[in-house]
């Protein structure tokens, strides 16, 4: 995680991808390992929430934001997100600016990663994890929901 702050910090998406790969690729290990114990699952549950939910949807949106003014069209965080996913006709002259086409890649970056599933049907395998979670846990009485979210059995 160190080093994807670092390259954040630095807005280096090339190297931001390949820490979210690593990550990825450790939370994939934890899940497809059937003799995953519950120390890994925990840091698998670390993976998750850090990477799908901190970073991907607090970190970045504002790593983008602090950097907007700096511009040379200045840009609200939503048109910015709306220009790209639309693909608007501007963002050819935006692009000409070397930092709105490090933005982009940024985004794009965090948003394949945020889309990321394999066995899973939800963002980023969570229901995968929470199934597993839930066999691993040793407090069968509180179960792990959606988004980390704690709820005790109420038998």
């Amino acid at each position: 995680m160190i080093q994807l702050m670092k390259y954040t910090y630095l807005m280096e998406p090339e190297n931001i991808k390949k820490e979210l790969d690593l990550l990825w690729r450790r939370y994939q290990e934890i899940l497809d390992n059937k003799n995953s114990n519950w120390e890994e699952m925990n840091e698998a549950r670390a993976i998750l929430f850090l990477t799908g939910h901190v970073y991907c949807e607090d970190i970045a949106p504002r790593a983008i934001e602090r950097r907007l003014h700096l511009l040379k069209d200045k840009l609200s965080l939503i048109n910015f997100f709306d220009m790209i996913d639309k693909n608007s006709a501007e963002i050819k002259k935006l692009r000409e600016d070397e930092l709105f086409a490090k933005l982009e890649r940024f985004y794009n970056v965090i948003k394949e990663f945020k889309n990321k599933y394999t066995k899973g049907k939800y963002y980023i395998d969570e229901e995968r994890f929470l199934e597993k979670y839930g066999e691993k846990n040793p407090q069968k009485e509180i179960k792990m929901g959606y988004k980390g979210e704690f709820v005790k059995d109420k038998k």
